[in-house]
Order: structure tokens, then C-alpha cells, then sequence
């Protein structure tokens, strides 16, 4: 009766861990699977808001080529009305004294 009473127990509490185990594997693939939904999104969050800043990059940079030809053309158009009036000027004469 002792030994039936002992193997009752070691059985008891074989099913209990068994239990404990199984159930604490449930919660540890509930936990990973929550943490990689939530690692997904911020992953999502974060490649959007790289991309924003790219394209706000691309925009800024966009307007600074505009402008730096804008400014080529009229430096271009400045040397060459340069150009034009020396070829223009006549000669400077002299001034009887």
C-alpha cells in the first residue's frame, strides 16, 4: 500500500509537470508570436518612415540642381554679354593734351 500510495504520487506529479510543461510551451509560442507581430510592425513603421526621408532627400536635392542651373545660365549669359561688349568697345583714343 505504501509503494501503490508512492507510485500514485510520483504519477500525481508527473501529470502535473507534464501539464506545466505544455502549458508553459503554449505561453512561450504566444509570447514569440506577439513579439513578432510587434517586431513586424515597427520593422513596417520604420521602412516607412526611411522612405519619407529619402524622397524628402531626393525632393531637396531636386531643387538645389534647379538652382545651381539656374545659376549656370546666368553666369553663362553674364560671360557672355561680357564677352560681347569688350568685342563692342573701340579703342580708346587718345586725347590730344
Amino acid at each position: 500500500s505504501i509503494i501503490g500510495s508512492i507510485a500514485a504520487v510520483g504519477i500525481a506529479l508527473g501529470v502535473i509537470v507534464i501539464g506545466s510543461v505544455s502549458e508553459l510551451r503554449t505561453d512561450v509560442r504566444t509570447e514569440i508570436q506577439s513579439f513578432r507581430t510587434e517586431v513586424r510592425a515597427e520593422m513596417q513603421s520604420f521602412r516607412a518612415e526611411v522612405r519619407a526621408d529619402i524622397h524628402a532627400v531626393e525632393a531637396r536635392l531636386s531643387a538645389v540642381e534647379q538652382r545651381q542651373a539656374k545659376t549656370e545660365g546666368l553666369l553663362e549669359g553674364l560671360r557672355d554679354a561680357i564677352t560681347a561688349r569688350s568685342a563692342q568697345d573701340p579703342p580708346a583714343r587718345e586725347t590730344p593734351a
